[in-house]
């Protein structure tokens, strides 16, 4: 679905951007049933029991709080149930009971399994893409796009949270509902009318989502969102971006530039890397080879090439001293095979990702490697 870019102005609103925090406010009011707070921002989650949450203002004396936990109320009888949407069991006198899934946040996950495969963090960028495309299809604007605001499942898949954005109008383009809340700095697309939102901030900030996946940080790192705001707003109009030296960069910055007009673009582009990973993985195990394309970063890859050329050439040295030889022919056979593969991969992954420095590496390295064991041709096929 083509989905138009839309920059409605809003009116006579405050935006709302309160740091997250672990630690209970003396003054706290905790709302009666409440067992524990899982959560603190603009507004808390606590846990009612091990099925619900209750997500409150914290602070009851501002209307603003109150009305925006009703339009997201709204927002989720908008979009209906879905399995990537957090499931709402309706409203309450303090605020909005919704399902509790005790997985947590991928934020957390990802923080607290920095190992975790390629191949699943491509999965979530996925899941996370095809959801706001469904999002979007309902004319619903999320505004905060952040993996703080992505939980797990049972089965750990992703489960969008937190609808405290805005609602278009089919008709006139216009803002029906806007429950208050935008993007932190590091994945708010710099505009004109701070006030704004449309499909294309949404992507935005999907890119630094995608980013925070695929990295296990977020974007500008050494930076505060709250107190380095300036300085990351400038970075990302002056196109400062982070090297691209990982996967799916070039969808990162695509995102960033403002260059897609949906998310199903994305979507597309994403499925295309996990086709390329595929590829390389299965053909890496028919030659029982552990992938290197689960590694996030292409240097690993290099370093894993030179480990497995070193584990061959100690295992030449042992032979002889045991008076085993191999034919030395099977050997460069095996090699060559390895390198091919790893070129291939890092090829069919540059392609996409438009990173030829990583190409040309690989090439480079495995060059020296044939002309070391008296090979002549490199072939990719």
């Amino acid at each position: 679905m083509n989905i138009p870019n839309q920059n409605h102005p809003l009116t006579n609103h405050v935006l709302r951007q309160v740091r997250r925090r672990s630690y209970e406010d003396p003054n706290e009011r905790i709302p009666p049933g409440v067992e524990e707070v899982i959560s603190r921002g603009s507004c808390h989650i606590g846990r009612l029991n091990d099925q619900t949450v209750l997500k409150y203002a914290s602070d009851f004396n501002d209307p603003n709080y109150l009305m925006s936990i009703k339009i997201e109320y709204r927002i989720l009888q908008i979009l209906g149930p879905h399995p990537r949407i957090i499931e709402t069991k309706g409203l309450a006198e303090d605020g909005l009971i919704l399902k509790y899934y005790p997985n947590g946040t991928l934020r957390d996950y990802i923080k607290n399994h920095p190992y975790e495969t390629l191949t699943r963090r491509l999965e979530w960028c996925k899941q996370i893409v095809d959801t706001l495309s469904f999002v979007h299809s309902k004319r619903v604007i999320h505004c905060d796009i952040c993996l703080h605001n992505v939980l797990l499942d049972d089965n750990f898949d992703i489960i969008l949270a937190d609808f405290q954005g805005l609602v278009i109008s089919r008709e006139t383009g216009l803002t029906m509902l806007d429950g208050l809340t935008r993007e932190c700095a590091k994945s708010y697309m710099p505009r004109e009318n701070i006030w704004s939102a449309s499909y294309r901030t949404d992507l935005f900030a999907l890119g630094s989502a995608i980013y925070h996946l695929i990295n296990g940080h977020e974007v500008f790192p050494e930076l505060d969102s709250f107190d380095d705001e300036k300085i990351i707003n400038a970075r990302f109009i002056d196109v400062e971006y982070p090297k691209n030296d990982y996967v799916a960069g070039n969808i990162v910055e695509r995102c960033w530039g403002g260059e897609y007009s949906s998310a199903a673009e994305i979507s597309n582009d994403i499925a295309e890397i996990q086709s390329a990973v595929r590829v390389v993985d299965g053909m890496l195990k028919e030659i029982d080879v552990e992938a290197p394309i689960e590694k996030v970063k292409g240097e690993d890859i290099e370093e894993e090439v030179e480990e497995e050329v070193e584990e061959e050439e100690g295992e030449e040295y042992e032979d002889e001293e045991d008076g085993e030889y191999e034919d030395d022919e099977d050997m460069e056979v095996s090699i060559s095979s390895i390198l091919i593969l790893y070129g291939v991969g890092t090829l069919c992954l540059a392609k996409i990702n438009n990173s030829l420095p990583n190409v040309n590496m690989i090439m480079a390295h495995a060059q020296q490697m044939f002309s070391k064991y008296s090979m002549t041709q490199w072939v990719i096929v």
